[in-house]
C-alpha cells in the first residue's frame, strides 16, 4: 500500500513536470518564424505589385523614389487633391485650374459685344463748338438741311416774324410749298376762262403752323378777293373762295435750289440763328431724279456739297428760328444773298 502511494506521488511529479514544459513552449522561435513569413510574403506581394503598377504611370521618378512615387500615384488615382497640395505642388500631371464663369465674364472674349457709339448714335447729336457755334451731322444736318430748303426751293422772300404780320407771304410761301412737296393737296378748279391751284384754309393753317408757328386764321383769308373769271389786270392770287385759297394755275417753273446749313449760333434765348449756302442742282439732273434722289441731296455736309459737282452755289443765307420742345425749328427771320 505504502509503494502505490509512491508511485502515485512519483506519477503526480511527472505529469506536474510535463504541463511546466508544456507551457514553456509558447514562447517558441517557431510561432515567430511562422509570423515573420507571413509578413515577408505580404511585403514582397506589396512591392510587386507597386512596381507593376508604376510601368503605365507617366509622372517621372527617381530611381530611389520610384515605389513611393508609384504608390502616390495609384493614390491620386481614386483622391482629388487638396487644395493645399494643388497650390504647394506642381507636376507636368497637374491640372490646371480653368477660371470660373464668373472669371470668365470679367475678360473680353471675341462675343464680347464692343460698347462704341455707333456711326447712327455719334451723328444724332449736333456738335456744340465752343458756347455759341454748333456743327450739326447726320440726322440732325438732314433737319436743318431740310428745313432750309422748304424756304429756298419756294423762292421765299425776306421776313421778319415780329416786324411783319403778313398773311399774303405765308400763304405764298404755303402754295408753291404744297406744290412740290404734297400734290395732292393741290386741286384743280375752272373759275369762268381761268383755271386756279387751291388748297383748303385747313391745309394753309396747317402748314403755317408747322413752319412759322403761326395761328392763321380764317378770318384774315376771308379779306382776299373772289378769284377772277377773266384775264385781267390782277395778281395771280391768292384770292379766297368756298373755304378754300386759289391761285392762277401756272406751269414750268424749276425748283431745283436746296439749302445746306454750314452752322448754326446759339443766342442763349432759346433760339438759332443758321448759317447757310444756297445750291442749285445741275437742272438735267434735277430732271431725272426722283423724290428719293432729291432727297438724297439733303443728309449733305457743307464739305460734301462743295465738292458735288452736280451743286453749283447760288447764294448765302441766315434764319433765326425758335427750338420747340420738341426740338422742331420755327421760322422768326429769314434773309438770302446772292439769288
Amino acid at each position: 500500500m505504502k509503494r502505490f502511494k509512491i508511485l502515485a506521488l512519483m506519477l503526480a511529479l511527472c505529469l506536474m513536470a510535463g504541463s511546466i514544459a508544456a507551457c514553456s513552449g509558447g514562447n517558441d522561435p517557431v510561432e515567430i518564424s511562422v509570423n515573420t513569413t507571413v509578413t515577408e510574403a505580404t511585403t514582397a506581394s506589396s512591392e510587386e505589385t507597386s512596381a507593376s503598377a508604376g510601368s503605365s504611370e507617366t509622372t517621372e521618378t527617381t530611381e530611389s523614389e520610384s515605389s513611393v512615387s508609384e504608390q502616390t500615384s495609384e493614390t491620386s488615382e481614386s483622391v482629388e487633391p487638396s487644395e493645399d497640395t494643388s497650390a504647394s505642388e506642381s507636376s507636368e500631371d497637374t491640372v490646371v485650374t480653368e477660371p470660373s464663369e464668373d472669371t470668365k465674364a470679367t475678360e473680353p472674349s471675341e462675343d464680347t459685344v464692343v460698347t462704341e457709339p455707333s456711326e447712327d448714335t455719334k451723328d444724332t447729336e449736333p456738335t456744340e463748338v465752343g458756347n455759341d457755334k454748333i456743327v450739326y451731322s447726320g440726322d440732325d444736318q438732314k433737319y436743318v438741311n431740310t428745313f432750309i430748303t422748304n424756304f429756298v426751293e419756294s423762292f421765299f422772300p425776306s421776313y421778319d416774324r415780329d416786324k411783319e404780320e403778313n398773311v399774303e407771304k405765308l400763304l405764298d410761301f404755303v402754295h408753291i410749298h404744297l406744290k412740290i412737296n404734297s400734290q395732292k393737296s393741290i386741286e384743280y378748279k375752272k373759275n369762268g376762262d381761268l383755271t386756279f391751284e387751291t388748297f383748303t384754309f385747313e391745309k394753309a393753317q396747317e402748314t403755317v403752323g408747322k413752319y412759322f408757328s403761326y395761328l392763321l386764321k380764317e378770318e384774315d383769308c376771308k379779306k382776299f378777293n373772289e378769284p377772277p373769271k377773266a384775264y385781267g389786270d390782277q395778281p395771280s392770287g391768292p384770292f379766297y373762295k368756298d373755304g378754300r385759297i386759289w391761285y392762277e394755275a401756272a406751269d414750268g417753273e424749276s425748283y431745283n435750289k436746296i439749302g445746306i446749313v454750314d452752322y448754326a449760333d446759339n443766342n442763349t434765348d432759346g433760339t438759332l440763328t443758321l448759317h447757310f449756302t444756297v445750291y442749285a442742282i445741275d437742272i438735267q439732273t434735277y430732271w431725272d431724279l426722283d423724290d428719293a434722289g432729291i432727297r438724297k441731296y439733303y443728309k449733305l455736309s457743307p464739305d460734301k456739297a462743295k465738292k458735288d459737282k452736280t451743286l453749283e452755289k447760288a447764294g448765302t443765307g441766315d434764319a433765326k428760328v425758335d427750338v420747340g420742345q420738341s426740338g422742331k425749328y420755327f421760322l422768326i427771320t429769314y434773309s438770302t444773298k446772292g439769288i
